[in-house]
Parts: structure tokens; C-alpha cells; sequence
């Protein structure tokens, strides 16, 4: 045989050997519980004594502390003469107001904001309350589809 098919022979024969050792030590797909999810079998505890875990080791009370935030105060931007406190009833609201209370007639389904710079429409939730005030500076509008109750505070 030639030195050629020597080489070719024991290089084979190599191959084959490193195929059955790679199957041989393959690795096997993990085991299925009987809904069919994959699960190693791992035994956390091989004694009969269960573990214990000292969470306390220094013996102190814990203290749970909330991060508190400082006192924030707002000026009170409220109405400070009662003359200037509105109620109205309209399909528009026009600044500078403050707007505390809407009451809006279950077929109010859109909003829209104009100034000078454009409008922005927004569709109204029925159930839904505002929570807080709109402030509408000078040039700004609220305006509604159709007649609803307001009131507010018109800035000094």
C-alpha cells in the first residue's frame, strides 16, 4: 500500500473513533414531567436535616425605612377675591382660567385645546373625572361638542 493510502486509511480510522466518542458522551435532552416540560432532576438536600438559614445573625430588628420625600408646597394659586370665581355653562371655556370642575353630559365625546400655536382634540372617557385643575393661560381654549357645566378661577 502506498504511503498515500496509509495516511488516508489512519486518518478515517481517527475520524470514526472521534464520531463514537462524540456519540457515545453526547448529551441527552433533559426529562419531561408528565405535562411534557423539561426538568433536571437535582437533589438540593442530599441529608435528612433541612437546611437552615440564620436572616438575623447579628440579632438586631430589622428596620424597614421609606425614603420620604420633602415637603413640597404650592403656591396657592386659588381664587383670592370670590369675584373672580366662574361658573358657567357652554361649549367653550376661554383663558386665562383655572378650571376645577367639568361636568360633562354623557355626549361629550371630544375635547380640544386651541392657542395660537395650533389645537390638540383628545376623545373623553364618560366615566372619568378630572382630578386636577387646567390652568388656560391668555389666548388659550377649551372646547367641547356640546354644553357642559364649569367652574373655576379667573386670575387677578
Amino acid at each position: 500500500m502506498s504511503k498515500w493510502a496509509n495516511t488516508v486509511l489512519v486518518a478515517n480510522v481517527v475520524l470514526i473513533v472521534l464520531v463514537f466518542i462524540a456519540v457515545v458522551h453526547a448529551q441527552r435532552p433533559p426529562e419531561l414531567d408528565p405535562t411534557g416540560a423539561a426538568y433536571l432532576r437535582v437533589n438540593i438536600n442530599p441529608t435528612e436535616i433541612p437546611p437552615m438559614v440564620n436572616v438575623n445573625p447579628n440579632g438586631q430588628i430589622p428596620v424597614v425605612d421609606i425614603n420620604h420625600m420633602p415637603e413640597i408646597h404650592f403656591p396657592s394659586t386659588g381664587c383670592q377675591n370670590g369675584q373672580n370665581y366662574l361658573t358657567g355653562i357652554g361649549r367653550m371655556v376661554p383663558g386665562p382660567f383655572m378650571v376645577t370642575y367639568l361636568q360633562l353630559p354623557p355626549q361629550t365625546s371630544t375635547i380640544t385645546l386651541s392657542d395660537v400655536g395650533g389645537s390638540h382634540s383628545m376623545n373623553l372617557n364618560q366615566a372619568g373625572k378630572i382630578t386636577t385643575a387646567i390652568y388656560l393661560h391668555a389666548g388659550q381654549t377649551l372646547a367641547f361638542d356640546a354644553d357642559v357645566m364649569f367652574s373655576g378661577c379667573r386670575p387677578e
